[in-house]
């Protein structure tokens, strides 16, 4: 089964071409930019950044849902259905640079004069439907270390451009750290370091630090998650 990491990125390149039609907006890093309780009446384009989706509650965080990059567009299922974001808000991971087209303008100028922006914001859609869906799959039928194994191999797939390595030792730079790890999967932080901490006892991962993953063996990083 094919996986979506749950970090979109380029996947609307031509919205860049309309910016002209927004307004721009800067976040620094941990600003909020989307609230729960606040009506969104447009979609947000990155121009520069990256954004965290996550579901809230009166207790702080719970989980972050996916994480949208530069060439990207979000906010548009509370645009296009309730008018809140209702369930999560949105975070600036990153500083970011982004442009906010209105409602009214997205309905009417660019639905009539460029439709293939909204062709790529459907297809956008569904990649996360298709990772809501596989993520479903794992967290009913995996355990945790299972479910950390997978995500290790795609973000080393990820980083590389969805790319296979060409060999079976890998070192990346890594700007998703354990306790992002642990968000993005729903689990405690400490689940997370057991697993890490099993695989460099099994001799697959060397180190994992907040700046770069050392992988000793790739394939039986795969195998221990269920992947060819």
């Amino acid at each position: 089964m094919q996986y979506e990491f749950p970090v979109f990125e380029n996947l609307c390149p031509s919205w860049e071409r309309v910016i002209h039609l927004a307004t721009r907006q800067v976040y620094p890093k941990g600003s909020l930019i989307l609230d729960m309780e606040a009506p969104a009446d447009g979609v947000y384009y990155i121009k520069e950044g990256q954004v965290d989706t996550a579901l809230y509650t009166l207790h702080g965080p719970e989980k972050v849902l996916y994480c949208v990059g530069k060439g990207c567009v979000f906010g548009e299922a509370s645009c296009f259905s309730t008018g809140v974001t209702g369930e999560a808000s949105v975070w600036a991971r990153t500083p970011c640079t982004i442009y906010f087209f209105r409602r009214e303008t997205v309905d009417g100028l660019i639905a009539r004069e460029h439709p293939h922006l909204l062709l790529e914001l459907i297809g956008m859609l569904g990649h996360i439907v298709r990772m809501y869906g596989i993520w479903l799959q794992d967290s009913l039928s995996q355990d945790y270390f299972v479910r950390v194994c997978r995500i290790l191999v795609y973000f080393v797939r990820w980083k590389l451009g969805l790319r296979t390595p060409a060999g079976n030792q890998v070192l990346i730079q890594s700007d998703m750290t354990q306790n992002d790890i642990a968000k993005l999967l729903g689990i405690h932080r400490v689940s997370v370091t057991k697993a890490v901490g099993r695989l460099k006892d099994l001799g697959v991962v060397r180190h994992f630090t907040k700046s770069e993953l050392d992988i000793a063996d790739y394939q039986g990083l795969c195998r221990l998650g269920g992947q060819s």
